[in-house]
């Protein structure tokens, strides 16, 4: 069994993202087309899968962290412009998505209230997730002020190119370790 709650440090396009508001949370959507047919009216009697969407959502608190330019500008990292990047870019083909890796921060043995060693780490101990974007439609907000800078970022994980061997099924989002 697994503690239910660890902090966990982020890297994306292997550079430190720093810390985080309140972690990071995933969502995953799955997509269905409905069976209807004529034995039972207008109700669903079966569902063919059609694929799913692996996003997250996450409040960054230190914008000058190593990760923030390749994360706020995909399309021209590190350069001092701001430019719009050439629209037709497939972002999965064309490098512009990036790895991102979580690292479970509690990997020491814990002593519980029996005063017994208990778990020794948060699972799953990593996460990888292949290919890595901005989300599209969903604005990078920068506060230029005496305040802290945070920074909410809305990403979308898309799949590897891997084909299975089987070849049935997409490819792979993310592994866990």
């Amino acid at each position: 069994m697994s503690y239910v709650a660890g902090a966990y440090l982020i890297g994306f396009n292997a550079k430190v993202c720093g810390q985080t508001q309140e972690g990071i949370a995933f969502e995953n959507t799955m997509f269905f087309r409905p069976i209807q047919g004529n034995w039972g009216g207008q109700a669903t009697q079966d569902m063919i899968f059609l694929g799913n969407d692996w996003t997250s959502m996450v409040t960054f608190l230190e914008a000058d962290a190593a990760a923030m330019v390749d994360i706020i500008k995909p399309f021209n990292g590190a350069a001092t412009d701001l430019n719009m990047g050439q629209p037709g870019i497939i972002a999965s083909q064309h490098g512009v998505a990036k790895s991102m890796v979580l690292t479970s921060l509690l990997t020491a043995a814990v002593i519980n209230a029996s005063g017994t060693s208990g778990q020794t780490a948060v699972l799953p101990l990593t996460r990888t997730l292949l290919k890595t974007i901005r989300d599209g439609n969903y604005p990078i907000r920068e506060l230029f002020d005496v305040g802290l800078r945070d920074i909410p970022v809305r990403f979308r994980h898309l799949p590897s190119a891997r084909t299975q061997a089987t070849g049935i099924g997409g490819g792979v989002v993310a592994t866990e370790t």
